[in-house]
Parts: structure tokens; sequence; C-alpha cells
């Protein structure tokens, strides 16, 4: 008898930060381009992992916002920035899918990568994958800062069309 999850499609967003040399050899790494390596941080790992189980038998949706490359004022030519789109969809798809592909056994994957502000191309996937639930690793950053500031998080929390898993940092 298979277990189905709690829920059947999850949305996991999903933040990239260069690779320090350690982290080439683990498995929350992708190299992309030559040499060049792109991580995700230890709480998204756990974020990935907790809604490959409570989706199992379902569905994971990964997100990732990339850079909005023709909003930036520029001298390159329009061909050139749609380039860097291209190039930024390749390789945020290489990471994704070596990252999931490790943490999310018993779920089928899909990818959302889209330029755009963070914040909104998560909602906009949430309600368009018609997801019953975000997990969503949040910042180690100050509370004062955040509270402050506010963060992609908070308000992805306060905004969100479905129930939002919250994977702190520095959990164990």
């Amino acid at each position: 008898m298979t277990t189905k999850g709690v829920f059947q499609r999850v949305l996991v967003p999903i933040e990239f930060e260069p690779a320090s040399e350690r982290e080439t050899a683990e498995d929350r790494s992708a190299e992309v381009g030559d040499h060049e390596w792109v991580a995700v941080n230890e709480w998204t790992v756990k974020a990935l992992e907790l809604a490959a189980r409570i989706a199992r038998g379902g569905e994971v949706c990964v997100v990732h916002a990339t850079p909005e490359f023709m909003d930036f004022p520029t001298w390159m030519t329009p061909a050139r920035l749609s380039q860097l789109d291209k190039d930024a969809r390749a390789d945020a798809t290489a990471v994704l899918a070596a990252v999931t592909r490790r943490h999310c056994p018993g779920v089928t994957l899909r990818a959302v990568i889209r330029p755009g502000r963070a914040l909104d191309v998560i909602l906009a996937a949430a309600r368009e994958e018609k997801v019953e639930a975000i997990v969503l690793a949040v910042s180690a950053r100050h509370r004062v800062s955040r509270a402050f500031l506010g963060t992609t998080a908070d308000k992805v929390i306060r905004l969100s069309p479905c129930p939002v898993v919250v994977v702190p940092s520095g959990i164990e």
C-alpha cells in the first residue's frame, strides 16, 4: 500500500547563492557554465525534503525568480539582454534539476523559472499552479532588520493564497 502525502501540490521557492569550494562536492550545489558552481542553502534543502514528504505521491513545484534583464538601464542590445535571460533560465534549470533530483524522492517535479521580483513570481506561481501549500525556508536575518525592512518570506506568509509551512534557519 502506497501512502499519499498531506498535500498533492506543494510549491517551494528556491534562492541560489554562490557555492564555496567545500559546497562543490556536496549535494546542495550544481555546476553551471565553465566550472562555476551555484548552491542552495541547507534550510532550502530541508524545505525541499519536507515538501517531498508532505506531497508524497503528488507534485513539488520549485520556483526560482531570475533578474529582469530587459528592465536594466544599460547599453546592451535587446538581443544580448534576451540572451542573458535565456542563459539565466538555462542555468537555473540545471541547478533546480540537480538539487531536486537529490532531495525530492517520491514526487513529480515541476520547475517554474521566471524573470521578476521573487515575491511576485512566487505568488503568481502559487495561484497558477493551484498549489495547496508552500514550504518556505526563511533567512537568518536579525528580527529587527526583518521588522524594519520586511522580507520576501514575511510577505509570502501574509499574501499567500494557501497555507505556508515555514522552515526557519538555524533549526536542527
